[in-house]
């Protein structure tokens, strides 16, 4: 028993999957940090500041902070940065990327953006401190510092009453350490989403929307919002996740400024006698508008 014992100490770590990427209930308020085509997409120019605290009453849990920015220039091009700082336990990550897309106009106030990302990870990881029950040295405990390059891409599509959005950020699965005793890796992750406006009266809009994340090597996640939004000025709605989380999400439209707050919390029975709350907070500045085409599209399907 005992050797059966060490021989899935041994095994289950190797089988285990676990968050790699932060998530966001509130995604389409910093939409350029997951697709390079919404640079210029939204306002000529947009500033966007986003805090998520994930299971706040851990030590260590999950803290996320990121910050977007894009501008609309001319010849249809749209430029952007997105930075996005991410810290669990003994790892930090810092993935810095600049954006660049292209405006195609379809006609009927609709247009198709396609963009692509370029930048890295900066990622650090610092096990020195960890307890071990080993009393010789583990070759594996050791800082590591890197930065590793990538490439993304993605495409957005922008019409009066509908949006569609597809990207991969990551475009390689690259490895975080050229030590083969590391195999730890950045997986490639793609995004679907699409939402949409429902008139409900002349003061009232629904607006429904879903985004799909297919991470290399596990099953799709789905992640489905209904918002409520009076004159567009104050959002109210809740979120539900396949991997059992939902949220409550509110947001207020002060012109230049909008500020979006979101309450998530397990959906399982046993992770919610945990109290493993998440709490996230999202500003976006309108630093100058787009056209009216550009408007409708994001503005009024985004929340």
């Amino acid at each position: 028993m005992r050797k059966l014992f060490y021989i899935l100490i041994l095994i289950l770590p190797l089988t285990a999957v676990a968050q790699q990427e932060s998530y966001y209930s509130l995604y389409r308020y910093n939409m350029n940090v997951i697709n390079p085509a919404y640079a210029g997409a939204e306002a000529s120019n947009m500033l966007s500041l986003l805090s998520r605290r994930q299971w706040s009453q851990m030590e260590d849990a999950p803290n996320t902070i990121a910050f977007a920015y894009s501008s609309a220039r001319e010849n249809n091009v749209g430029l952007g940065l997105s930075v996005v700082s991410d810290r669990v336990f003994i790892e930090q990550q810092t993935f810095a990327y600049i954006d660049f897309s292209y405006k195609l106009t379809m006609g009927d106030d609709s247009n198709l953006y396609l963009g692509l990302k370029g930048g890295g990870n900066f990622y650090r990881a610092d096990p020195t401190d960890l307890s071990t029950y080993a009393s010789a040295p583990d070759a594996a405990q050791r800082q590591l510092s890197r930065f590793i390059p990538n490439i993304g891409a993605g495409a957005y599509y922008s019409a009066p009453q509908y949006w569609v959005s597809f990207s991969i950020p990551r475009l390689f699965s690259v490895k975080r350490d050229q030590e083969d005793i590391v195999t730890a890796r950045d997986r490639v992750h793609a995004y679907l989403g699409a939402g949409g406006n429902i008139a409900l009266g002349s003061n009232l809009i629904a607006k429904p929307s879903v985004m799909l994340r297919k991470v290399e090597g596990l099953p799709v996640g789905t992640e489905f919002t209904g918002m409520l939004s009076w004159q567009n000025r104050f959002d109210i709605g809740v979120s539900a996740r396949s991997t059992s989380a939902m949220s409550i999400l509110s947001v207020i439209n002060l012109g230049t400024f909008e500020v979006g707050y979101a309450y998530e919390t397990p959906t399982d029975n046993q992770l919610s006698a945990l109290g493993m709350t998440t709490h996230e907070i999202v500003l976006r500045i309108k630093l100058g508008g787009g056209d009216d085409g550009e408007k409708q599209g994001p503005e009024s399907t985004e929340e």
